[in-house]
Parts: C-alpha cells; sequence; structure tokens
C-alpha cells in the first residue's frame, strides 16, 4: 500500500457519447477501461474503481485488474464522500477521475498530484464542460464538499466550458492541465488518432466516429 490513491469514479455522468450504430453502455465500459489504464503508467499510486449501483458493481467488476479496490458508496454518495472514504483507508492524498476520458495523457494526472506539494487540492477542467480530475490532500479541504464532476461548483464558482484562471478558484484549490471528456457525440471529435491507448475505446468506435 502506498500513500496515494487514484479512483475511477463510475456513474459520473450517463454516457451519452455514442454515435448512431454505437451501444451507449459498450461504450461506457470501454472509456471506463481505458480510463483505468491511465492509472497503470504511474509508479507509487495504488488504484480503485469506485461505484454507487449494481450496474457500477458489474463493470468494475468486469475492468478491475487483480488488486484493485473496489469501493460502494451510497446513491447519493458525493465526491466529497468518497474522499472520506479513501482518508478512513489510510491514504494521504487522493485523485478522483471521471470514467468518460478514455484518451487522458497521464502526464494529466501526475500533474494533479503534484500540485498537492503546493495546495490542499487540484482540479483539471474539462475544457468541453465539467471536471476531469480533482486530486486532494486528505482530510479533504472544505472547499471540496459541494464538489461535482458534472457540475463544476467550488465555493459559488460555476464553470461548463474551458479553463477559468487560478484566481476564480477558492484559496488552496490549484488548477492543473484542462483535458476533455466524451459526454455527447460531437465530442468524439476530440479524440486524436494519434495518441496512443485508449484501445478499448478506439476499437469499439472503429467506423463510428463523426
Amino acid at each position: 500500500m502506498t500513500d496515494r490513491l487514484v479512483v475511477l469514479l463510475l456513474g459520473a455522468s450517463v454516457a451519452q457519447a455514442a454515435p448512431p450504430g454505437c451501444d451507449g453502455v459498450a461504450l461506457a465500459a470501454a472509456m471506463a477501461e481505458d480510463v483505468l489504464a491511465v492509472f497503470s503508467e504511474l509508479d507509487g499510486i495504488d488504484e480503485a474503481i469506485a461505484f454507487r449501483d449494481p450496474a457500477g458493481a458489474e463493470l468494475a467488476r468486469s475492468i478491475a485488474w487483480p488488486g484493485t479496490a473496489l469501493i460502494e458508496l451510497a446513491a447519493a454518495a458525493s465526491p466529497a464522500d468518497l474522499l472520506c472514504a479513501v482518508a478512513e483507508r489510510g491514504y494521504r492524498q487522493a485523485a478522483i477521475v471521471a470514467p468518460d476520458a478514455p484518451d487522458l495523457p497521464a502526464l494529466h494526472l501526475a500533474k494533479a498530484f503534484s500540485a498537492l506539494g503546493s495546495a490542499a487540492a487540484a482540479v483539471a477542467l474539462a475544457v468541453n464542460g465539467g471536471v476531469v480530475i480533482v486530486a486532494s490532500r486528505l482530510p479533504a479541504s472544505a472547499d471540496l464538499d459541494d464538489f461535482d464532476l458534472d457540475v463544476f461548483d467550488l465555493d459559488g464558482f460555476q464553470r461548463s466550458g474551458a479553463a477559468a484562471p487560478d484566481r476564480s478558484l477558492p484559496a488552496g484549490v490549484r488548477q492543473t492541465l484542462p483535458w476533455h471528456r466524451l459526454r455527447r457525440p460531437a465530442d468524439l471529435a476530440l479524440l486524436d488518432p494519434g495518441l496512443e491507448g485508449w484501445e478499448a475505446t478506439r476499437g469499439l468506435l472503429s467506423g463510428h466516429r463523426p
């Protein structure tokens, strides 16, 4: 066990990115599998999958590697509740990652953890709405109590588009490298075929991208 944990949070959004002819449930599973694969590129960090419902539990078991922790949450549990659960397991730092960023570079996750050297929390905003990563020292900052991956609202500050400057964030929360999420069919155009990885999503979308 290390003192850092990265968590794939299933069910953070309803996957509606599937283009015509592509099964949305299968796409959501492929994206989650690819995000989990990004975790393996980081050293000295434990991995976990969190879920809130039976469908999430089934998906978590199907993509988990040996040793991957599975964290069951209450249906109404927030990311802040998840950070509390992680702290109770003895971790000093944690990052929660959205399940619909299959081509996320490992560098972005590493940068989020690195930001915790000088900040209590860090967020990587999605350029097309929402948040890709939230990282936090544990116990988590009160600034994250009302945090949501899909509706970014920290201390009254709301985002639904491109990245905002750090001065718009609460004290102690640092902004790191932005990325994108796949939340609607048009977002598939953000995928870069030249990037390595995201093999499960790439294979499923073959012939379906706009």
